[in-house]
């Protein structure tokens, strides 16, 4: 296992922001593994053998078969059930509350911080490579890994605007396992995702509060996708890695293709990726669900630009 510190990437903020893709892109670099929403893994993708990106359900990957296998040698079979429970318990919004006020994480923090961190050091040792991106995008969840010893997290805080995602998530999705939906998806309404939207994007903010900024940087979704050749050279900056070669490649619209991620947006399902910038809701969204985004989360799309 590596002695060093655990290098994480840590994709933060609101679903339907275009994590997925970013996980997809950062995964290209020969140093770093895209593994998609690890959160997931250990709560449902392995106990229900949901599909991974390769197109194999779970327990058929040879990646992640050979990586549960690592991390579960030496321990029982309660191990997996256990650990959801850990994660159920530290990886939600409370998680800052407790951080906030400085109130002790208790004594069940201790396994939780080793088979995380067993985890992804598993996940090295099996891939050989020295960085591991999470997009679970889960603000507790990066509250916690911050915590965890021997972790060397960046965050990357991605936002998308608001009303682009409140458009997406009013369309609902039935369940298709092999297109990389694991259930329906029911269409959620203008007012919820803008209250949600909100909440998430402040949390993820108190994370660069917490971590500074040395830790933490905001991409805005558009920009990535108006100049990945700029976006990818700052997060290469930002995470002393050279991004080049894959921000041309985006900016050329040649397309990128998965690796083995888990969870996330049913795209990474598809055998090749172009990055899109997908503005539709803007000549398509009705003015009245606008105006309603607007009203409760305007002064957030103000705070990142949008307005």
């Amino acid at each position: 296992m590596p002695s060093q510190s655990t290098r994480i990437v840590y994709i933060a903020g609101y679903g339907r922001s275009g994590s997925t893709l970013l996980d997809i892109a950062l995964g290209q670099h020969p140093a770093v593994v895209g593994a998609g929403e690890i959160t997931s893994l250990t709560r449902h993708v392995w106990s229900h053998n949901e599909y991974c990106a390769c197109s194999h359900p779970i327990r058929d990957c040879a990646v992640w078969s050979t990586v549960l296998q690592e991390w579960s040698k030496g321990w029982d079979s309660t191990l997996m059930s256990e650990y959801c429970a850990l994660q159920q318990k530290f990886e939600g919004l409370p998680m800052f509350m407790k951080v906030f006020c400085g109130v002790g994480l208790g004594k069940q923090f201790a396994p939780y911080a080793l088979h995380t961190k067993r985890l992804f050091d598993a996940m090295l040792s099996c891939s050989g490579r020295q960085m591991i991106v999470d997009s679970s995008k889960l603000p507790g969840r990066a509250m916690a890994l911050a915590q965890i010893p021997g972790i060397d997290m960046r965050v990357i805080h991605l936002v998308r605007d608001g009303r682009g995602v409140a458009w997406s998530l009013l369309k609902g999705y039935e369940r298709d396992e092999k297109s990389g939906l694991q259930k329906e998806i029911k269409p959620k309404s203008v007012f919820r995702t803008a209250l949600r939207w909100s909440i998430v994007n402040l949390a993820v903010e108190y994370l660069l509060r917490k971590l500074g900024p040395q830790k933490v940087m905001r991409v805005r979704y558009e920009d990535f996708a108006s100049n990945p050749v700029e976006i990818m050279r700052e997060i290469g900056t930002f995470l002393e890695l050279d991004l080049t070669e894959i921000g041309s490649t985006l900016q050329n619209g040649r397309p990128i293709g998965p690796g083995h991620q888990v969870a996330g947006n049913r795209l990474r399902m598809n055998a090749s990726i172009a990055l899109n910038k997908d503005e539709a809701w803007r000549t398509r969204m009705p003015a009245g669900q606008q105006v309603s985004f607007q009203r409760l989360g305007g002064w957030m799309l103000r705070r990142y630009g949008y307005l």
